[in-house]
């Protein structure tokens, strides 16, 4: 159970980490490092995107946060995975800076709740709520927890990869030269492969040694 546990939230985590703070454009100059919420508001001034000739959907870039944000309070108080309250709580807690993360970089009332920014305002005010009653889901079935934050999961870095190949070309052409996907982007993806092994894991572990 421990390196089950391990998986699982080491795999969310990378998600969470390689979906909100770290790079996914990087480039020699210190200007061009941006993260998936840094690339959400990035897109909004490439001119392909002003004149509507790229179908890209800014919000996708925030996916894989969002499902670390919200699965990592349900998978760290869940019963089975028998984490002690010291670290069901520090998990947590580290739902604040990725809800955060999610929200317009300016924190102006008027700003945060305009129809722009109002339904990141609205998700990361959920993963907050989350987190402090996500005792009340304890108590589910954590293998087919595990499995709906993988295949939520997957889903996401997939979207969110398929807004940056599509934004790929536009960028690179401001920056006169090629821009290939930063570490950020492979620890996403490579987080949620770890949650589809971890939940294929708990799912054909024999009946006597399954936690649920």
């Amino acid at each position: 159970m421990t390196r089950l546990r391990l998986l699982l939230l080491g795999s969310l985590l990378a998600l969470g980490i390689g979906g909100g703070f770290a790079p996914w454009v990087y480039r020699p100059p210190v200007a061009l490092q941006l993260t998936p919420p840094g690339l959400a508001e990035y897109v909004k001034f490439l001119p392909e995107m002003r004149f509507g000739l790229l179908p890209i959907q800014r919000l996708y870039f925030l996916l894989p946060l969002v499902v670390a944000a919200y699965g990592l309070s349900l998978l760290a108080v869940n019963r089975q995975m028998q984490l002690p309250p010291a670290g069901h709580r520090l998990l947590r807690l580290l739902v604040l800076p990725a809800a955060l993360n999610l929200l317009s970089p300016i924190w102006a009332p008027s700003r945060l709740l305009n129809a722009e920014f109002r339904l990141q305002t609205f998700v990361a005010a959920g993963a907050i709520g989350l987190a402090l009653l996500a005792w009340l889901f304890r108590a589910l079935p954590l293998r087919y927890l595990a499995w709906g934050v993988a295949i939520l999961a997957v889903g996401a870095a997939g979207l969110a990869l398929q807004q940056f190949y599509l934004a790929n070309e536009a960028i690179a052409a401001t920056y006169a030269g090629p821009v290939k996907l930063g570490w950020g982007g492979w620890l996403t993806g490579a987080g949620a492969v770890g949650l589809v092994a971890a939940a294929a894991w708990l799912w054909l572990k024999p009946p006597a040694d399954r936690v649920d």
